[in-house]
């Protein structure tokens, strides 16, 4: 690695107050949001490329192949040493403490089928712990941000989540499906719920469900199905905005925990009581 990338990942790892240095975070911001511009471009273009599984949203198109080539190759550029986790492209370079993780196209699903709400997610994380972490959501222009310990930000202004203390007087987000957990979380959420202005929904796409949370224009978001690519760049930026992230079981989110529930104080504690052996 050269004494530029030491000097740079060095910086980015401390978490002592002081920001990423030499463009570091600025970098991240401008590769996520070039490739999601590129995306938009290809918007109502691009249908299914080709399906992964027999899931009907596990499915790849073009836009998502070269979102992934442009962000890929920016980093390799700049920090060639570094290791790369994408959704498509898999793991590249492996070994490095420092790893990127992408996910070109967030709600593919959404975007093959014209619909307006999908994202491009990078994260940085060093030893597995998340340092720096850019969502661009295209559609609306709006570029979310955090670093560890900085906050997080939208277009460049300081967010925070919502202030909202009962669960039966929120609007939540969580993928809403047959499959069992899912199934058995929203029985126990409509069980104990005795108002009748409790919204739950899901955008498609997880990370427009955490990047609303994380603003405060939805209350709070549970994902009990994905993988590091969906988890990694959305905990930073929902942790920083004021959220308490943990795994369903309470724990603080770890790389590795392929769920999370995310809110406030109050709201997250109401919320374990339902995500607990889901």
């Amino acid at each position: 690695m050269s004494s530029l990338n030491n000097k740079v990942s060095h910086t980015v790892a401390l978490g002592d107050g002081r920001r990423a240095s030499n463009g570091m975070d600025t970098f991240i911001k401008r590769i996520t949001m070039e490739a999601g511009k590129a995306v938009l471009k290809r918007f109502g273009k691009d249908g299914v490329h080709y399906s992964k599984s027999k899931h009907a949203y596990d499915v790849v198109t073009k836009a998502d192949l070269l979102s992934e080539k442009m962000i890929i190759s920016a980093i390799l550029k700049k920090y060639p040493a570094h290791s790369i986790l994408s959704e498509e492209e898999g793991e590249i370079n492996a070994g490095s403490d420092y790893r990127w993780i992408i996910d070109p196209i967030d709600g593919t699903m959404n975007f093959a089928s014209s619909v307006p709400l999908f994202g491009v997610m990078v994260c940085l994380a060093h030893r597995n712990t998340v340092k720096l972490s850019a969502i661009y959501l295209p559609v609306t222009d709006e570029l979310f941000f955090a670093e560890a310990d900085k906050g997080a930000y939208l277009n460049g202004k300081r967010i925070h989540c919502s202030t909202t203390k009962k669960l039966d007087a929120s609007s939540g987000c969580g993928f809403v499906g047959s499959r069992k957990r899912t199934l058995n979380f929203v029985k126990k959420l409509l069980g104990v719920i005795r108002g009748e202005q409790l919204f739950l929904n899901s955008f498609g796409c997880i990370s427009m469900n955490s990047c609303y949370v994380a603003c405060g224009r939805k209350d709070w978001a549970v994902s009990l199905y994905g993988e590091i690519h969906d988890f990694a760049p959305t905990y930073l930026i929902l942790k920083e905005a004021g959220c308490t992230v943990t795994n369903c079981k309470g724990e603080p989110w770890k790389m590795g925990d392929n769920e999370a529930v995310a809110a406030n104080p109050p709201l997250h504690l109401q919320l374990l009581k339902l995500t607990k052996g889901v």
